[in-house]
């Protein structure tokens, strides 16, 4: 009695650990949902090096971009509003002597070093505003200065966000190509095992046909067996050499007319042996297919959730 009670209570304690792990997980789980439901895209001050030395600048990371088409995409965005074309020199981007209205009224410099990383780019911008590369002062009273960062930071920040939603829309664009060739497969697969269920029905109506072939054949059959029995009496009766000859050719005739009627039957057997084996393949391919639909079916489910997954990182680009 004791080791039963005993065992019980481990039984039971085991139960309640093991709910208590699966509300953690469950926990865990939603946290992890509910923090990657949101990619927040940041900018920061910071000191880097370029061409003219170590001087202030901003950084913003776009994760998963693609470098050639964020040089491009940059490059453009500087060009807006203005007739000055950005160059590339020492491995960066410069547009010079140009007013931005977006960053300040004053004519500035910017120097532009992207940097491919793991899986993202990291952008560092460099502003230069009469010979000095522009930091905020930190000081909150000093509003033109205060102004001037935050116009850099929106305009950095709308860009990358841009960036980050093109590169993420090509993912999803992509997974849907998967998820289309997925469902291009299902209805293939679909297809094809209707057109086995079509030939089972077209070989079953053949077989139907075909046994009421052999029933007609063998009541021929049995028709001229009866007529050879009784010809084969005429022919005892035959007197006359010229009736026996052609008493003779009848008989070999009716014998070959059963005999044929006897092979037509054979093939038909044989016919209906062949229709009943393409059956049996055919529910075997038809096994075989729903094995196969039921894989694809749960392949596009998880597609499924993997663009959804996507469409949720896209939405939630901040």
């Amino acid at each position: 009695m004791y080791i039963y009670l005993h065992k019980l209570f481990i039984m039971k304690t085991f139960q309640k650990v093991r709910s208590i792990m699966v509300c953690m997980i469950l926990f865990l789980l939603m946290i992890s949902h509910s923090a990657s439901s949101q990619e927040v895209i940041g900018v920061k001050n910071t000191q880097a090096q370029m061409s003219k030395g170590s001087q202030p600048c901003y950084v913003i990371e776009i994760p998963q971009a693609d470098l050639k088409t964020v040089q491009q995409n940059w490059g453009k965005k500087l060009q807006e509003g203005t007739i000055i074309n950005v160059m590339e020199a020492n491995g960066e981007l410069v547009l010079a002597n140009c007013v931005k209205s977006e960053f300040t009224i004053d004519t500035i410099n910017i120097y532009s070093l992207l940097i491919q990383k793991e899986n993202k780019i990291s952008m560092n911008v460099f502003v230069e505003i009469d010979s000095v590369f522009f930091a905020p002062k930190g000081d909150e009273t000093d509003l033109y200065s205060d102004k001037i960062d935050n116009n850099i930071k929106n305009y950095l920040h709308s860009f990358a966000v841009d960036q980050y939603k093109l590169a993420v829309a090509d993912e999803l664009e992509g997974e849907q190509k998967i998820l289309k060739n997925k469902q291009n497969d299902l209805e293939k697969l679909e297809k094809d095992e209707l057109n086995l269920k079509k030939d089972n029905s077209s070989f079953e109506n053949d077989i139907d046909d075909t046994e009421r072939e052999i029933v007609e054949i063998e009541k021929n059959i049995d028709m001229k067996f009866q007529e050879i029995i009784t010809h084969n009496a005429y022919m005892k009766t035959v007197v006359l050499e010229a009736d026996k000859i052609a008493a003779g050719d009848k008989q070999k005739q009716l014998a070959k007319e059963k005999k044929q009627m006897e092979k037509d039957r054979s093939r038909a057997k044989d016919d209906i042996s062949s229709f009943k084996s393409k059956i049996e393949k055919n529910n075997k391919d038809i096994e075989h297919s729903k094995k196969l639909q039921q894989d694809k079916i749960a392949e596009i489910t998880a597609h499924n959730e993997v663009i959804t997954q996507v469409q949720t990182k896209l939405n939630g680009i901040k």
